[in-house]
């Protein structure tokens, strides 16, 4: 009987060390799973964020080049830079050219020619000579727009008061365009009588210049 016992008890002790070991095993295995779960919870998270953090810095980075690109503006000293480096090319005997063709630096060049705070009395009359050699459309259409300015201010000058001459504010009256003035002739007629005297006198060196290249 006594070793009966000692069976009994020894073999109950056999399986309550089995089950506990089963027991760890399964805790183990749910302890782990659960550690992989949050770890690839953790991951998606963190690239979730690294996108939306990508995307962002993108989005600022395309309006900040927009942003850049549309308050750019052209810098008169650099675009005087760019025709003095031209007429030195032009001069020099080397076969090494340093000048090279600027399609934008040109179109603001002649969009401001007549503008006597970004293109100086200098720079002025270099871009002349550039205009001079440069080809047939571009001379043609800085000739219209000279032809067109230097008719303006002679229109202008025509209905301008005369001393002694009592008629002429009649005739002034008679003769004024009714036309809506376009923006530039707006900006223009804001000008003083010195100035648009100097803007003529730009047209005028221009239409001479050109008409000594023909």
């Amino acid at each position: 009987q006594e070793h009966y016992l000692l069976h009994h008890f020894a073999t109950m002790g056999a399986g309550k060390s089995k089950k506990n070991r089963k027991k760890q095993r399964i805790a183990k295995h749910v302890i782990e799973g659960q550690t992989r779960k949050k770890q690839e919870d953790a991951e998606k998270q963190l690239l979730a964020a690294s996108e939306g953090d990508g995307e962002t810095s993108t989005d600022d980075t395309n309006e900040s080049k927009k942003s850049t690109k549309n308050t750019k503006t052209k810098d008169p000293a650099e675009a005087a830079s760019y025709l003095t480096l031209w007429n030195l090319d032009r001069n020099s005997e080397s076969t090494t050219k340093n000048w090279k063709f600027n399609k934008n630096t040109q179109s603001w060049l002649l969009r401001h020619m007549y503008d006597f705070d970004k293109v100086s009395k200098s720079t002025f009359g270099t871009l002349v000579d550039y205009v001079c050699q440069g080809g047939d459309k571009t001379r043609l259409r800085v000739e219209e727009e000279a032809k067109r300015r230097a008719r303006r201010y002679k229109e202008w000058e025509k209905k301008q008061p005369k001393e002694g001459d009592a008629e002429q504010d009649d005739v002034a009256d008679e003769t004024k365009d009714t036309t809506s003035p376009s923006p530039d002739d707006e900006e223009w007629n804001q000008l003083d009588d010195h100035d648009k005297r100097k803007e003529y006198k730009r047209a005028r060196k221009v239409l001479d210049s050109l008409k000594e290249q023909q």
